[in-house]
């Protein structure tokens, strides 16, 4: 088969879908089950608590996230009998959904353009930020192709007259799984009720309601006595313009500091490798080709794109992941600076040794940015089986705690940052890493119950974990 044929061919989608899975079931395999740090538990816990609800009717109580994700994690989980399987599954087949309806994006687009599934495999499939959303539990992945398939209808509607209710029923769906995705939303949305005016597409817009309504339905049950609790989301409330331009936050999270301010950091998903390592190039081209820039769609992207990154320079942290969200629409905006470079003979007759060197590439950058995920899952895999003998016991700790509770040990479990805590009973035990905590925690509840134990108690180490964490008893007060 030639080249351009099968870059063109039937198989595209089979193979956008086939390769993700195929990552998920090498890492489960290799011990890795989607489950790792403290967002992915709260995940689990909350959609075991949903099918707990559907079983036994008990209330799943309030929820800090949107409820979209471990809703459908609880369906898909009763299916496979394993809700981490379900929550992990959901996420790998929304990035193999959000890659796919990137390429149709670009097809659409760009209905004549060669190239654009080579494109899409190497610089979406094997982008090791998105690649690793897709392999966790986590509701990223979900989030991001709700985000795609919200743009992918609007400019289908815009260019061939197509319905507007696919449009907001995925932009819904994306702010029910992600509220910060209205961010990137919100100018297409506000661009379709222009669109509804001028074609009086009255019913279609009723339709849309409704059906969006639906898709809200699972938040209004489950947050009824919070309905309005995403107002008072900590960040929120410390968004500023002042935080542009720093590197350095003490907040409800601890002291962080990173390499550069907020507003550079913003731009990475133009240029850094963990998302395009050829983005530094393109962007150039996109620049210096003003075309690139002022057709409808760009303008389209560069706002949904501007407003989001702007929007997350002013929260006073950096998330690769949350960053991620926006990158589908990076990469749409930059393929005509692609398809610009690929135009040159001398690039299509190494066409094949530069996507074998580029999906090399992709992957030793995910191999570096997934190392961490991988090993703080062994990790806490590894700390459950050091507790597993002392259940039945009161157990202080900080950052593990939901690990062990999800991984189903039983204990009285005290979160050392929810409280400060004052009395403390002979057999209690202690989990914890002072070295570990002592900068980012410093003065605040972690370490300052840390410090109240170690001041007034006595302490028998029970067990150590290789990378830090020990496994204290009180034996007496001082």
């Amino acid at each position: 088969m030639e080249l351009y044929k099968f870059f063109t061919s039937k198989y595209n989608y089979l193979t956008l879908i086939a390769v993700p899975l195929l990552f998920l079931l090498i890492l489960r395999l290799l011990g890795f089950d989607g489950l790792y740090g403290q967002d992915s538990y709260e995940y689990l816990r909350y959609t075991n608590a949903i099918q707990n609800y559907i079983v036994e009717g008990t209330h799943p109580g309030n929820y800090y996230w949107p409820v979209l994700y471990p809703v459908f994690g609880s369906l898909i989980g009763f299916i496979f009998g394993s809700t981490p399987l379900g929550l992990q599954l959901i996420s790998c087949l929304s990035f193999s959904t959000a890659c796919i309806y990137i390429l149709k994006s670009i097809r659409l687009l760009y209905p004549k353009a060669p190239f654009s599934f080579l494109y899409v495999f190497v610089f979406a499939v094997f982008c090791p930020f998105l690649l690793k959303m897709g392999l966790i539990v986590m509701s990223d992945a979900t989030a991001m192709a709700f985000v795609v398939l919200t743009f992918y209808f609007f400019f289908k509607s815009y260019y061939k007259k197509t319905s507007i209710v696919p449009l907001f029923v995925f932009a819904t769906c994306a702010l029910m799984t992600r509220y910060a995705s209205l961010f990137i939303t919100l100018p297409i949305i506000l661009y379709s009720l222009y669109l509804v005016i001028k074609r009086k597409s009255v019913y279609q817009f009723i339709t849309a309601i409704c059906l969006s309504f639906l898709v809200v339905v699972p938040f209004i049950i489950f947050q009824w006595n919070a309905l309005f609790e995403v107002t008072s989301n900590y960040f929120l409330k410390v968004w500023s313009f002042l935080n542009y331009f720093k590197a350095s936050y003490t907040t409800a999270d601890g002291t962080q500091s990173y390499l550069l301010p907020n507003l550079v950091y913003t731009f990475y998903v133009f240029f850094h490798p963990g998302f395009i390592f050829i983005g530094v190039l393109l962007s150039l081209i996109s620049l210096k080709e003003r075309k690139y820039l002022f057709s409808f769609p760009q303008k389209i992207l560069c706002a949904s794109i501007g407003l989001y990154v702007f929007f997350l320079a002013g929260i006073p942290f950096q998330n690769s992941r949350i960053l991620g969200l926006v990158f589908p629409l990076v990469l749409i905006f930059l393929f005509p600076a692609f398809l610009s470079v690929t135009k040159k003979k001398y690039v299509q007759k190494f066409i094949i040794p530069f996507t074998i060197i580029s999906i090399i590439a992709q992957l030793c950058f995910w191999i570096a940015t997934f190392h961490q995920v991988y090993s703080r899952t062994l990790i806490e895999k590894e700390i459950v089986d050091l507790l597993e003998p002392y259940q039945e016991h009161t157990l202080y700790s900080f950052d593990l705690d939901l690990a062990i509770k999800g991984r189903g040990l039983n204990f009285e479990y005290k979160n050392m940052f929810v409280d400060l805590y004052k009395n403390y009973n002979t057999g209690d035990l202690i989990l914890f890493d002072p070295l570990r905590y002592r900068f980012q925690w410093k003065d605040k509840n972690p370490m300052l119950n840390w410090e109240f134990i170690e001041d007034n108690y006595n302490l028998k180490i029970l067990d150590t974990h290789p990378k830090g964490w020990k496994l204290y008893k009180i034996e007496s007060k001082k």
